[in-house]
């Protein structure tokens, strides 16, 4: 956790003394007098415990943009989940098969990643990319199982490559399937296919 100790004339001259030495702003620290008189003010400048500074910086980034945003943030074995809700302008937020949300995911990370290098964060919005992965492994156990029946593959949907990567991990627990695609781009096509074939 990143601490610094400034001074400054006043206790306003001393905390922003320690927030330009941070390059954060005053949202994201917490602040301790060590020593005041008539002519100078000491202070010891504490960047927040993560979920506190996950907070204030989602917030304030949000709420520069125009959103008025409600900010959970819950703590589990991987790191935080951090979910956003908005009023009416969810949608805004996830964009085009959640390309806004992943853009939204890598600001806050590295962001963070300066004074908490080693903190995992998943940033969501409306819970939609829980429902969205929800929905992919359920439909990929659902044809990876039609599959085995039949021993014929079969198209998925479209997929982004990160949803590719959801699909993939649940067909990994699954034996007798793979996964692989064909074409490039926005055309490329994920194919749940028996194991023992070769192509």
């Amino acid at each position: 956790m990143k601490v610094v100790e400034t001074s400054g004339k006043d206790l306003n001259e001393a905390i922003e003394r320690g927030i330009q030495e941070l390059r954060v702003r005053q949202e994201e620290v917490d602040h301790e007098i060590m020593s005041q008189d008539e002519n100078e003010t000491k202070i010891k400048l504490t960047v927040k415990e993560p979920r506190q500074h996950l907070i204030a910086l989602t917030n304030f980034m949000l709420t520069s943009c125009g959103f008025r945003p409600t900010i959970t943030v819950t703590k589990d074995d991987r790191g935080l989940y951090l979910n956003i809700k908005t009023r009416h302008t969810d949608a805004i937020l996830i964009g085009k098969k959640g390309e806004t949300l992943w853009s939204l995911q890598y600001l806050i990370s590295r962001l963070m990643k300066r004074f908490h290098p080693n903190l995992k964060i998943l940033v969501d919005v409306g819970g939609y990319r829980m429902r969205r992965n929800n929905f992919l492994k359920k439909k990929a156990e659902a044809i990876a199982r039609i599959v085995l029946q039949t021993g014929r593959e079969m198209a998925l949907d479209p997929l982004t490559r990160r949803e590719q990567q959801v699909v993939e991990s649940t067909l990994s627990a699954i034996k007798g399937v793979k996964l692989y695609t064909i074409g490039k781009g926005v055309s490329k096509n994920v194919i749940i296919a028996p194991s023992d074939e070769s192509h």
